[in-house]
């Protein structure tokens, strides 16, 4: 008789709970996304037909489905009890991490924009650039999640500290994207409000694509239970450099591939949003690419 691979009573039954856990976590989501944002998220989406909360709310669920795929790797626990609080507590630690990245992303970053606000209004471009800023904290979270090799709850405070250090590093990022925009003369925070829908894809495509580069830390930096204090110093060595590296390459890639096209100009000041795509898209693509090649 055939068996899939690994498959038995016992993992089964682990799965189960597993997905019941993934599935309150989506459900219990919409309901913190409405009481955040203190509003009823079905009349957002279908009475006000509010594109910008649609976008807003998506990117939540995405953030958690990222973070989750690292809180299921590896072993199942030991009980069935055990899979299950774990599961549900790295979920609900998630879904905190990821608001509190998300916060001081927003606040340290764009601080002169109420983001939320602005979606409320049905800015699109505010969407995507909270769009952004969600997915690249998950995708943090997860790569913190995945580098930390201690099963259990024994490994949570240093993935609480890889993710701290990571999200300064995105900070750091976001600030030198925020920069790139005051050389030309223009200000992000305006062009947000102005809902230029083009600078907010690239902008949402470059941070996403930086995130998926510090992903590639879980592969340089060893990690070593017995001196935590070295491993998160070469965590976050390796996360700079690769930042630093996506960066060289997005640049040099996306000249070579929009070679005697004034990209700032065609986004910023045309609002030319094929233009803005396929910019996001050479970052994710390289972002990708590191992480799959030099992440663990």
């Amino acid at each position: 008789m055939y068996e899939f691979d690994g498959l038995t009573m016992w993992t089964t039954q682990a799965l189960i709970i597993d997905f019941i856990v993934i599935i309150a976590l989506f459900v219990s989501l919409k309901m913190i996304k409405g009481w955040v944002s203190n509003l009823h998220a079905n009349d957002e989406i279908a009475k006000r037909d509010n594109f910008a909360f649609g976008i807003s709310f998506a990117a939540g669920l995405a953030g958690l489905a990222i973070v989750l795929t690292g809180v299921t790797s590896g072993d199942f626990a030991d009980s069935l009890f055990e899979e299950a609080t774990q599961m549900l507590g790295y979920g609900l630690l998630a879904i905190a991490l990821i608001k509190i990245g998300h916060f001081f992303q927003d606040k340290v970053t764009l601080q002169k924009v109420s983001l939320h606000d602005e979606i409320v209004k049905g800015n699109v471009t505010a969407a995507f650039v909270e769009f952004g800023h969600i997915v690249t904290v998950a995708i943090v979270v997860r790569s913190a999640l995945i580098w930390v090799l201690t099963e259990g709850w024994h490994g949570l405070p240093v993935v609480i500290a890889a993710f701290v250090v990571a999200n300064i590093i995105m900070l750091l990022v976001s600030k030198y994207r925020v920069s790139l925009f005051k050389r030309t003369g223009d200000c992000l925070q305006q062009l947000i409000l102005d809902d230029n829908l083009a600078v907010g894809i690239r902008y949402a495509g470059f941070l996403i694509g930086s995130g998926l580069a510090i992903t590639a830390a879980t592969g340089l930096a060893p990690y070593a239970a017995d001196n935590i204090g070295l491993s998160l110093t070469y965590w976050a060595f390796s996360a700079i450099v690769s930042v630093a590296i996506f960066a060289v390459l997005q640049l040099i890639t996306i000249k070579v591939i929009l070679s005697g096209i004034d990209i700032a100009d065609e986004v910023i000041r045309q609002k030319n949003i094929g233009v803005a795509v396929i910019s996001a898209t050479v970052s994710f693509s390289i972002g990708l690419t590191m992480a799959t090649l030099l992440g663990s």
